[in-house]
């Protein structure tokens, strides 16, 4: 990872640390990438950040040469699908996904929808600590320009609906927008499946997206899907390439249940490349063993959508994702898509025609606990001698009956700190003993 690029992106506190200017300078070093004029799609989140930012790296895009469709507000997932469907030389979301408003970041994807590389990530890095914007300035008929946005998103959306079976009609279901961008499709998508749908939380006003609702939380959904006799509910974060969902007891349905479902189901209409799902570190031990019991391979890769996309790109599998319910089916688009997951979710429950619950019996899902340690050096903690020998001991006393986890965030000076074991008294001894650990080196 670089100065500004992490896992996910350029992120921080907008006009701070992702600051116009800084979009500005991203906007002229993609606009003079190449000498010939290039066409560049911008998108945005709901938060009060946004309009700026898209302007910024507007003005940047045109004042070296090259074209900009600015789509307002609209999904990370749009942009990637949109950019490779319309000969876009890049498209660019600016979105800080589930974190609070006053964040915001910049993704960028590639003309194939895909993220950039890390090799454009430093270049770009390099160009705004440059310090001096000596990039060529296109004079006469030579700037670039504002293209209409013609019927982009009414692509997107017609795509979507082409991925969902005609069963699903019969469903009756509850989405939570976040106050994001989903809000900007949600309804039309849902007219055009022809689904009994609850819409909440699809009011932005800049300041309230990720606010107690989606699904970073997720679990305020539960008295209203309680009472609101639903077959399934479904939760969105702020810029819906991921989605969480809920049966009709409030249990979550996290993305490790999602991409069970959906292994199981694509197998049984032989759409699952290679028998395999491709997951990350941070996914359930308890979802392993389902699928070892399944007959289904897993591959495991470091936490962060673009390092599992990458991996199913290289060999050619089509179902992975995240537990945080970043879910790719690369058979239909390059990244993960909220919306998409949940029409391949409603679509695994009216193909069986049986609920959720029983669909997802055969998975156990261990008790899980995350703690997250502020730390001045990432590095210094996770190569401390002592305290990996701590982690291997506690290892050692859970033998084959839990797992641990410590990583560096990829986005924020934190440490994180991952225990699954039966029970969440064993979890929560293991995480204390390691983060007393890291309070007492710092």
């Amino acid at each position: 990872m670089g100065k500004y690029f992490g896992t996910d992106g350029f992120r921080g506190i907008a006009n701070k640390n992702v600051s116009a200017f800084k979009a500005y300078l991203i906007g002229r070093y993609l606009g003079g990438y190449r000498k010939e004029r290039l066409k560049i799609l911008i998108a945005r989140d709901t938060r009060l950040s946004g309009e700026m930012l898209a302007e910024a790296l507007s003005s940047g895009i045109v004042s070296s040469g090259s074209d900009v469709v600015n789509l307002g507000v609209s999904t990370t997932p749009s942009v990637s699908y949109l950019v490779s469907q319309n000969n876009f030389d890049f498209g660019v979301m600016i979105s800080a996904s589930h974190n609070p408003f006053y964040d915001n970041g910049i993704k960028i994807f590639n003309n194939l929808g895909e993220k950039i590389n890390e090799e454009l990530e430093l270049k770009i890095e390099q160009y705004i600590d440059f310090g001096n914007d000596d990039l060529p300035l296109p004079i006469n008929d030579a700037i670039g320009r504002y293209l209409s946005k013609d019927n982009y998103l009414d692509q997107y959306i017609n795509f979507l609906v082409s991925k969902a079976y005609p069963q699903i009609s019969s469903l009756k279901i509850l989405c939570d927008c976040a106050n994001g961008s989903s809000s900007a499709v949600i309804e039309q998508l849902i007219g055009k499946l022809g689904l009994d749908a609850t819409i909440i939380n699809k009011e932005p006003n800049g300041t309230n997206i990720n606010d107690q609702c989606g699904s970073t939380h997720i679990k305020n959904l539960k008295e209203k899907v309680l009472s609101g006799n639903y077959d399934i509910a479904f939760a969105f974060d702020g810029d819906a390439d991921r989605c969480l969902a809920m049966d009709k007891d409030g249990n979550i349905i996290d993305g490790d249940a999602i991409m069970f479902l959906n292994a199981l189901h694509m197998r049984k209409i032989k759409k699952l490349s290679r028998d395999s799902v491709v997951i990350t570190v941070m996914s359930n031990i308890g979802l392993k063993k389902a699928f070892a019991n399944e007959h289904i391979n897993i591959v495991s890769t470091s936490v962060g959508d673009k390092y599992v996309q990458a991996e199913m790109k290289k060999n050619n599998y089509s179902l992975g994702g995240e537990q945080s319910g970043h879910i790719i089916f690369l058979d239909d688009l390059n990244t993960g898509d909220g919306l998409l997951t949940m029409i391949k979710i409603l679509n695994c429950i009216a193909y069986e025609k049986k609920d959720v619950r029983e669909l997802l019996k055969s998975l156990t899902i261990y008790p899980q606990l995350l703690k997250n340690v502020v730390v001045p050096n990432k590095d210094a903690i996770l190569n401390h001698v002592g305290f990996n020998n701590c982690i291997k001991k506690l290892e050692e006393e859970l033998n084959d009956n839990g797992r641990i986890l410590v990583r560096a965030s990829g986005t924020e000076p934190l440490i994180r700190v991952m225990c699954e074991a039966s029970s969440l008294e064993i979890c929560h001894k293991i995480c204390d003993e390691l983060v007393n650990y890291i309070n007492d080196l710092i």
